[in-house]
């Protein structure tokens, strides 16, 4: 029994630690990419953060500019800053922010939640929106308007965000007043910025997962089903729609991310409080601190939701485990031994 278990945590291992390997690179190489760009930018960085916030009033005394290096975290070399900071991320640290003064992880908690409502609401309404138009062009039996329903999502990606959610702060919050044009408070808010990300995530994930519905459709398997007297839609829900999970899932996860971190034109439009707003502002600030947390902290989201996906693979498809693929190979060379 112990061997057994010793092979199964090894098959485990071997599985789990390439995906946890990448998602420290990319934390990593997500901080050491801001932290090298934002250092290369002309000029002192303190300095320039404290003239675009004080403009004439800008400290020249060097005791108090040490003082505010220190305080900042822009004292020492650049090697120094660069493993201080780092540490002190890893300890939750991230530091004080230039133009405001205050800590920028309690800046990121108070924005994240506004937009982590955002998108997620937008990410269920793209979703569910493109698997209903993806199941009726699968059941339409005429093939005209399967070809128009196909048509409709990819209007999505070619409206620009911020036309289409100042089309609909025209019709529903100025037209009809149903529904507010702006702020963060009043609980229908999340609901236009929702669905202005909502349309250009909806049509992404629809080009992926209606090419492998409409791909299922056109195999062997279905075809024997549909021959059978099985029903579109009960063959749509027992078989094709799990087949096409796994490249959608896949697409999900990096929607997921551009979610985290591509609100910046919604929120300036419908002028929420969130993580693109905040970001927009420290870099008109040159708050470099502010840009370096939002971008780990996005990081941080983009990478546990890949893993995530990553783990998911196995229980979408147990092919993809490692014993799963090692039935797999032996039925392949059963067959070819057989042949």
């Amino acid at each position: 029994m112990k061997p057994n278990n010793d092979s199964r945590a090894k098959r485990a291992l071997r599985f789990i630690g390439p995906r946890l390997f990448q998602f420290v690179f990319v934390i990593w190489a997500a901080y050491t990419l801001t932290f090298l760009l934002l250092h290369l930018l002309p000029g002192d960085p303190l300095i320039a953060a404290l003239s675009v916030k004080g403009g004439d009033a800008t400290p020249t005394d060097p005791d108090e500019l040490r003082e505010l290096r220190a305080r900042y975290g822009l004292d020492g070399s650049m090697w120094d800053q660069y493993v201080t900071n780092g540490l002190a991320a890893l300890r939750g640290d991230l530091g004080v922010s230039i133009a405001t003064g205050q800590n920028v992880g309690d800046m990121i908690a108070r924005a994240l939640p506004n937009t982590a409502i955002v998108a997620i609401l937008a990410l269920v309404i793209g979703v569910t929106v493109s698997m209903v138009i993806t199941y009726w062009a699968f059941v339409a039996r005429r093939s005209w308007l399967r070809n128009s329903l196909l048509q409709i999502p990819p209007l999505g990606v070619a409206i620009p965000a911020f036309f289409s959610g100042l089309v609909l702060v025209s019709v529903f919050a100025y037209g009809l007043g149903l529904l507010p044009s702006s702020g963060s408070r009043n609980p229908l808010s999340p609901i236009l910025p929702a669905v202005t990300l909502a349309m250009p995530v909806g049509a992404i994930f629809f080009q992926v997962f209606s090419a492998a519905v409409l791909e299922a459709r056109a195999s062997s398997y279905v075809f024997t089903a549909i021959a059978k007297g099985v029903s579109l839609p009960l063959l749509f829900f027992r078989h094709v729609l799990r087949n096409a999970l796994l490249p959608s899932i896949t697409i999900l996860g990096l929607l997921i991310g551009y979610l985290a971190g591509g609100t910046a034109v919604v929120e300036s439009v419908f002028s929420r409080d969130g993580i693109g707003r905040l970001t927009v502002d420290a870099v008109l600030a040159r708050d470099g601190n502010v840009v370096q947390g939002v971008v780990l902290v996005v990081a941080v989201v983009y990478s546990v939701v890949n893993l995530l996906v990553d783990l998911s693979y196995g229980l979408i498809d147990p092919r993809i485990r490692p014993a799963g693929r090692r039935r797999v190979r032996a039925a392949h060379d059963a067959a070819v031994v057989a042949s």
